[in-house]
């Protein structure tokens, strides 16, 4: 039986609870329901604090040979207040160095949407 390492699976990782008072969000889209990989997805673990983002880590991943955390957005984002405008230029930063296929172009603009719309359901605070 090959090793967990030679197939390149990954079957545990161990990683610091969130902060308190962080929000999590997972976004994946894609073309079918059920056993299919992400066209693009977005995580996003937010703390928003006063109205400011205090603390916020984003990944990207389904656009890339693989997924990858954007500190470029993470920047962009760092004490401002939550806003759309402020999360299309974080999503315009994380994607600044894109460079699609011309079959897989569309996959920048989704994953920009993608990762925008993560970011309002991570720092959406109780109505």
């Amino acid at each position: 039986m090959p090793s967990l390492i030679t197939c390149g699976l990954i079957a545990a990782g161990l990683m610091p609870p969130p902060s308190v008072g962080s929000k999590s969000i997972y976004l994946k889209l894609r073309d079918r329901a059920s056993y299919e990989f992400a066209l693009a997805s977005a995580a996003v673990v937010a703390n928003v604090q006063q109205d400011k983002i205090a603390r916020i880590r984003i990944a990207l991943g389904g656009v890339g040979t693989k997924p990858w955390r954007s500190l470029e957005a993470e920047t962009a984002l760092d004490g401002k207040t939550p806003s759309d405008e402020h999360f299309r230029a974080a999503a315009e930063a994380a994607l600044r160095d894109a460079r699609p296929q011309s079959q897989n172009a569309f996959k920048v603009e989704l994953a920009k949407r993608c990762l925008v719309r993560a970011l309002k359901l991570a720092t959406r605070t109780a109505q």
